[in-house]
């Protein structure tokens, strides 16, 4: 039995699925742990089956799984009950793993019993070094980041880009709501997920030294990018904090002079973030005239 399976929900983004591969493998083939590798394939037509098949050709424990309906939570799903690991980590298609990660990981859940944990989401080194382009990560705010410090041992929230879950959680809290994230309402499985993780007194830990490197896309500095995020956000957001007209419009309101306010004298960042509040709420405001997602968070059933 694994004692570690590492979940990937992708689609069509063969290139960055490649990189991630290669950067698994580095460590795959070294692992004495027991380790799976999981793609789940949420309905790729480029040539994602055939590059994780080459993977599998090289490491065994590298498998894909074919999951083309539901979106990426019930292709997560899917992948959670294919695998008995009682630890489950979490990553996007266009990270690379620092070649520490697996020790930290490992090392991390051998002395604890957290039932999740938050791992590090940094910049590339190559970007991390271009000021210029750091600045406008920076201003913009869509390339997801976690920078952890030793001194916080605790975390209140989980980014999917890595972070950690254990089967016995899972079993109390529920699996991933199959309404969020792509494919569905669009974002927030994880920020759901940790709710109910929360809710059900289960602490989030952090692993500082469990890094993973996260892509720069060009297009994701972008105003057009900022509003389809903030607004599958706050689509999503309804589901799972649901709030009536009385209290998204005074929101909605708010962010409206906010944006006009920067607009003439705030910072370029004041300006992105009070956008990214106004196209928030008012996907809020739209969504509670939108026909509703069925499903949930399923459970997970052990045989």
């Amino acid at each position: 039995m694994a004692s570690l399976a590492i979940i990937v929900a992708t689609r069509d983004r063969e290139a960055m699925l490649q990189r991630m591969l290669t950067s698994a493998l580095a460590f795959v083939a070294t692992d004495q742990a027991g380790l799976d590798v999981i793609i789940a394939d949420n309905g790729s037509r480029d040539g994602t089956r055939s590059i994780v098949e080459a993977a599998t050709q090289r490491d065994a424990r590298v498998r894909y799984l074919w999951a083309p309906h539901g979106g990426k939570s019930q292709a997560l799903n899917t992948a959670i009950r294919m695998t008995d690991a009682p630890i489950l980590a979490f990553v996007d298609d266009d990270i690379i793993f620092d070649r520490a990660w697996l020790d930290a990981v490992t090392a991390y859940f051998a002395n604890t019993n957290a039932g999740a944990a938050q791992g590090a989401i940094l910049l590339p080194p190559e970007v991390a070094a271009d000021a210029a382009l750091t600045a406008e990560v920076e201003r913009w705010g869509t390339i997801p980041r976690r920078e952890l410090t030793p001194t916080a041992r605790t975390s209140r929230s989980l980014t999917g880009a890595n972070m950690f879950v254990t089967r016995q959680t899972f079993a109390r809290v529920g699996l991933f709501d199959e309404r969020l994230g792509p494919g569905a309402a669009g974002a927030c499985e994880d920020t759901e997920l940790a709710l109910r993780v929360q809710a059900a007194g289960i602490d989030i830990g952090t692993i500082p030294n469990a890094i993973v490197y996260h892509a720069v896309e060009r297009e994701r500095l972008t105003t057009e990018h900022l509003r389809a995020m903030h607004e599958l956000r706050g689509r999503s957001r309804t589901y799972y904090k649901p709030s009536g007209a009385s209290r998204i419009l005074p929101n909605l309101a708010m962010a409206a002079l906010a944006v006009a306010w920067t607009t003439i004298g705030g910072s370029p960042r004041a300006r992105v973030r009070a956008l990214g509040r106004w196209y928030h709420y008012r996907a809020m405001l739209r969504m509670r005239r939108a026909p509703r997602l069925p499903g949930g968070a399923p459970q997970l059933e052990e045989s």
